[in-house]
């Protein structure tokens, strides 16, 4: 008899559906379409060039890199080149600390800040700033870099850095109080990847402006889960931006970010969703039948009638003098129907007003019950770029209003957008 004991079998882990799934039909995404894991904390770090980069430096001096890295670790490493960026250090070393109310609801608006360490690339060693990679876990990773305010420049600039950043982008800047110096999105439809650098961007005014902030939301349809989901991060930030007196951040820069994998199952099971609604949806010629003339039954589409026979008419002196009305007919169904088209109308669909709440919801639920222990949205919005960004002293304290009005115009346009999509809502 063998003393050792066999080990129990081990069981495999059911993984559950989430509601956000069963609700809306989208189907899981197969094992071999899903992001690479962490890299466990035994291994060793890996970096490389960060492909996904849209806008900044990212050129190489001899064995210099001076563009973003990408580690493994799930981690973007920012280089730190220029007098700048050594006080963007500070500026996330004080955020990291500090017990000020509008600083701590700024931290919720910026990539989480892992520190400063040296690394080697292409033979060449220097620090680095490492932030949070915010496309970790995306598939279909579609970014655009978007620069605050008319004033891109900080309080210890010369006259001709000023001169500089006056040049670029003026159109752009001062129509909208803010630019758009580069973003790539995959394409809903085929996945082709397509890049807009900073040539392009200086190049948008007028409509232009805005064609290219729906040319990176997948248009020209637009997609009101995606909207929702963005505009939920821009409004908080449009609040704390119209409020806080502690930072002066020129030259700041949103991310925006979100998965065209993510938005095409969005999109996909938005349209069986309306086409569901609208085939339940009745004709809006169909007349309300008269209550006396329900049969009592009910069917998938709805109550039963009976079908009456044609009289033949006759002279309405004749008619009046044979007539007698019919005693009435009382019961349970007749009263409630007629109750219901007294208060009621079937050329209304109410189908559509839950259709309308859910997809508003789409974005909650889904954050809610994301598979990942730690459920991350498939579209945000976060503030970088604090190379030229300062904390505000007790008497500097004020309102950055270079900052909040190009933060205004930017929801603005956004908000537009989402009435646009009240169309998929009818």
């Amino acid at each position: 008899m063998n003393d050792v004991s066999e080990k129990p079998k081990r069981r495999s882990v059911r993984r559950q559906r989430s509601i956000y799934q069963v609700h809306y039909a989208i189907k899981r995404l197969e094992d071999e379409m899903t992001a690479k894991p962490l890299v466990q904390p035994t291994d060793s770090l890996e970096i490389q060039a960060f492909a996904r980069q849209v806008a900044g430096h990212n050129k190489c001096e001899d064995t210099k890199y001076l563009g973003l890295l990408q580690c493994n670790n799930g981690t973007i490493l920012k280089p730190i080149i220029k007098e700048a960026q050594k006080r963007e250090v500070d500026f996330y070393e004080r955020l990291s600390t500090t017990t000020d109310e509008y600083l701590l609801e700024l931290r919720s608006f910026v990539p989480k800040y892992f520190g400063c360490r040296k690394f080697t690339y292409n033979g060449f060693e220097q620090d680095y700033i490492i932030l949070e990679d915010l496309t970790l876990r995306m598939l279909e990773p579609c970014i655009m870099d978007v620069k605050i305010g008319r004033r891109t420049w900080d309080r210890l600039a010369t006259p001709e850095k000023i001169k500089n950043e006056e040049s670029k982008y003026a159109a752009c800047k001062q129509e909208y109080a803010f630019c758009i110096p580069g973003f790539q999105v995959y394409r809903v439809a085929g996945g082709k990847l397509c890049k807009y650098n900073k040539d392009y961007g200086k190049k948008l005014h007028g409509q232009a402006v805005k064609d290219a902030l729906r040319t990176y939301l997948n248009g020209p349809g637009l997609c009101r889960a995606l909207l929702l989901q963005q505009l939920g991060a821009l409004w908080r930030l449009q609040r704390w931006a119209r409020a806080q007196p502690a930072a002066a951040l020129a030259a700041a820069s949103l991310l925006l970010v979100y998965d065209a994998a993510r938005l095409r199952a969005c999109c996909r099971g938005a349209d069986v969703q309306q086409a569901a609604c609208r085939a339940r949806r009745p004709s809006r010629r169909q007349s309300v039948p008269c209550a006396d003339s329900f049969s009592g039954q009910l069917s998938a589409r709805g109550p039963v009638y009976k079908k009456l026979q044609s009289v033949r008419l006759t002279p309405l002196s004749l008619a009046q003098e044979s007539f007698s009305p019919p005693p009435p007919i009382s019961s349970p169904w007749s009263e409630a129907l007629a109750s219901f088209t007294h208060n009621h109308s079937f050329e209304h669909n109410y189908e559509d007003k839950l259709c309308k709440i859910k997809m508003d919801y789409k974005a909650v639920l889904d954050q809610l019950s994301y598979d990942s222990p730690k459920p991350s949205p498939w579209a945000t919005v976060k503030v970088i770029d604090f190379a030229h960004a300062f904390f505000n002293e007790e008497e500097e304290r004020a309102v950055d209003e270079n900052f909040r009005e190009g933060i205004d115009n930017f929801v603005a346009i956004f908000e537009s957008f989402l009435r646009e999509t009240d169309d998929q809502v009818i």
